[in-house]
């Protein structure tokens, strides 16, 4: 049975790589990004997801438990920058 992937940040970059690769190896990997409606050609399904949003992140881990029955690995590949100094930045 293929294992279930799940990628965050998996538009471009390391995560996109990572995807492909896992992939082209047989595991059903579903990967994130804010916008995926901007991502043409990818080769696995991209979902829309924001990691500073708790809710988005239970809606799209219940999206692929319904659709693969089950979610097996997480690769937590999102970035988030914060700009400023520290005492400005919001610790939530």
């Amino acid at each position: 049975m293929n294992k279930v992937v799940l990628i965050t940040g998996a538009s471009s970059g390391i995560g996109k790589s990572i995807g492909e690769f896992l992939h082209d190896k047989g595991f059903i990997v579903y990967g994130t990004s804010r916008n995926p409606e901007r991502i043409a050609n990818s080769v696995f399904p991209l979902l829309a997801l924001d990691v500073r949003d708790t809710e988005s992140i239970q809606n799209t881990i219940q999206k692929i438990i319904t659709l693969s029955g089950r979610l097996d690995v997480v690769i937590n590949n999102a970035g988030v920058g914060i700009t400023g100094p520290i005492e400005e930045i919001p610790s939530q």
